[in-house]
């Protein structure tokens, strides 16, 4: 018999030892094979041509997949080979050579990796018009996605696991010699010793962990620490601060509350805390530094997706204010004007329901006090009536904002979006103008809003109907105001009328903004998503990998608590308990981390971020409480046998 045969009869006959080696290739060739095949769909090929950017975020995006689809699949195979050490002792011991037993190994990762190709390309193809469908949604755009099977997607994949084939085969070759005969046989019987807690590092870690958060919760403004400090600096300070406590945090508080724990009779002998604090207690070193990696990749993870999200969601929740119209443009001759109006009349996909016509006057005005909002003197303000501004609101279906009656000598100011603050509205209220005209009539403002009815005109004022009439007419600006049915849908009309407008026109369109956005920030949300979800999992595998390690190593132990009279429900309760902890403190703490850098985020871009936070947190939250429940359950069968 070769040693190709005696592989594949390894495979054949111990097919369930190498199911959780095998399956955790399948998924990585699966998730990446169908990622990078969503690069090669028509569909989407179609809308990330249109922007240099999303293709180069896609193709960086596959590069940070391949790094952790390649660690994973390392961690996976360290677990595999660490758990057959005894059977490669074995095999040392009827007179295999070092060299034999690596090649053996290599056959057999070979035959799994030509299987796990197999089967994962075959699922990838399967899940990638699912995908395509998810992705082309949240760009919003309509339509279900063909299958797309994609020969350079098959090539790459095939490379980029074959190389990683070679990697893993590589790392079994250096067990193999470095290992001695006897650490083959004794390594499951080896235990950590149990780490010294340092208290003075305890009590730093939460000092760290807190300071982080207080300089990341403080507003960014020069009488904060980190304005003092600056955004750059200030964010480096708080990222160190926060990532060095959570090592600290993991690496000694752990242990300083489990000892603590010991020292309370009350709860240590309550009955089986005693053995679970034990089993914690003699690893804690090795999984506060793989739970601290986790916590932070965690928080990272959940902090991009929450952050991308709340993007998404408040660019589809304040779209129409940013495009109060569906389109928008200035009226600079009187034939394209009427090009672009038949056009959009004549459209039936999507029919003009309304349009309006806007005389906006420019007039100078001048203050007692410095202006807090960007203003120029030499251009002055655009000036409508208070009349002219409801017809246009009712137009654009926001009759909510109507302004109320104005006295000849009141005025409302539209600040720009971007340098509204209730700050600022409270600083200019009851600020007074003299607005330079015939009459030289002074305005105070009795309000600042920033929801305008253009899209084109920034720091418009508002006056009452006689001081607007009582302006002359100095190369007044004509803006033309035209709504739509679906106006999301009217892309294609948007692209007819930008053709028959002249450039100097300051052409606005709703359906094409919207579009790009949608796209780019659809984008940026699908890939981020899709790779959380891959972070997510494998983060969760490898906890899931690391507790059956230790519970391999733990059948002997569990043998002796059945001997004393230890039933299988008192054994499950113990290994629940143990396993709790592993699974909670990453998580408690992954889900703190990233609340503050999105409360942090959300003072910054002053948005709401409670939907996608909530989302991401709750999707983070079952993920891990099934893995949990998975891993609890294949624990107590490993040392306990399956219940029949």
């Amino acid at each position: 018999m070769t040693l190709f045969d005696l592989a594949k009869k390894n495979i054949k006959h111990n097919f369930i030892h190498y199911f959780l080696y095998f399956a955790s290739m399948i998924f990585s060739i699966m998730i990446y094979y169908t990622f990078v095949s969503l690069a090669q769909d028509p569909a989407v090929i179609a809308r990330i041509d249109k922007s240099a950017k999303l293709s180069t975020v896609f193709d960086a995006s596959s590069i940070v997949l391949i790094i952790f689809v390649a660690i994973f699949i390392l961690y996976s195979n360290h677990f595999f080979t660490r758990k057959r050490k005894k059977e490669i002792g074995i095999y040392s011991l009827l007179g295999l050579r070092k060299k034999e037993i690596g090649r053996m190994l290599f056959y057999e990762n070979f035959l799994m990796g030509i299987g796990a190709l197999v089967i994962g390309i075959g699922l990838g193809t399967l899940l990638s018009k699912l995908f395509v469908t998810i992705l082309l949604k949240i760009m919003n755009i309509g339509g279900i996605s063909n299958f797309v099977f994609s020969i350079d997607a098959v090539m790459n994949t095939i490379v980029i696991f074959i190389i990683i084939t070679l990697i893993t085969s590589f790392t079994g070759y250096r067990i193999i010699y470095r290992t001695t005969l006897l650490d083959l046989f004794h390594s499951e019987s080896k235990r950590e010793k149990t780490p010294k807690s340092n208290p003075f590092l305890a009590i730093l870690a939460l000092v760290l962990i807190a300071g982080g958060y207080v300089i990341a919760l403080q507003p960014l403004n020069e009488t904060s620490i980190w304005g003092k400090i600056g955004f750059g600096p200030g964010a480096l300070v708080i990222l160190v601060s926060v990532i060095l406590g959570t090592g600290l945090l993991l690496s000694n508080f752990l242990p300083f509350l489990l000892n603590q724990i010991r020292k309370n009779k009350r709860i240590f002998y309550n009955g089986t805390n005693i053995i679970s604090n034990s089993q914690l207690a003699f690893r804690i070193a090795s999984n506060a530094r793989t739970l601290a990696v986790i916590a932070i990749l965690s928080a990272t993870t959940l902090t991009a997706i929450g952050a991308i999200g709340s993007l998404y969601y408040n660019v589809n929740k304040e779209s129409n204010s940013s495009y109060p119209a569906t389109f928008e443009y200035h009226i600079v001759d009187e034939a394209s004007n009427e090009k672009a109006l038949s056009l959009a009349k004549s459209n039936k996909e999507t029919p003009m329901t309304a349009h309006q016509e806007t005389i906006v006057n420019h007039v100078k005005a001048t203050s007692d006090r410095e202006m807090p909002l960007e203003y120029s003197q030499e251009e002055g303000f655009a000036v409508i009536s208070r009349t002219a501004y409801n017809k246009l609101l009712a137009l654009e279906g926001n009759d909510d904002l109507k302004a109320t009656a104005l006295k000849d000598n009141e005025a409302i100011l539209v600040a720009p979006s971007t340098l509204y603050s209730p700050d600022t509205a409270d600083i200019v209220k009851d600020q007074s103008f003299t607005l330079q005209n015939t009459t030289k009539q002074k305005v105070t403002l009795t309000k600042t809003i920033k929801e305008s009815p253009f899209s084109t005109i920034y720091g418009l004022l508002i006056v009452s109907d006689d001081v607007a009439n009582a302006i002359p007419a100095n190369k007044p600006t004509n803006v033309q105001s035209i709504m739509v049915d679906q106006p999301k849908d009217a892309v294609a009309l948007s692209e007819q009328m930008s053709k028959v407008l002249p450039e100097d026109a300051m052409f606005q369109s709703f359906p094409q903004s919207y579009e790009v956005m949608m796209s780019t920030i659809g984008v940026l949300l699908f890939i981020g998503m899709f790779i959380g979800l891959v972070f997510l999992a494998a983060t969760g595998s490898i906890i899931y990998f690391k507790q059956l390690t230790e519970a391999y190593n733990d059948v002997a132990t569990y043998d002796i608590l059945k001997k004393i009279g230890l039933d299988r429900k008192e054994i499950r309760k113990t290994i629940a308990k143990q396993v709790l902890i592993i699974f909670l403190v990453p998580l408690i703490l992954g889900i703190v981390h990233s609340s503050v850098a999105l409360v942090a985020l959300s003072h910054m871009l002053q948005m709401d971020l409670t939907l996608p936070v909530i989302l991401s947190t709750g999707a983070y939250t079952l993920m891990f409480t099934i893995y949990y429940f998975v891993t609890v359950n294949t624990y107590t069968n490993i040392v306990m046998g399956k219940n029949k």
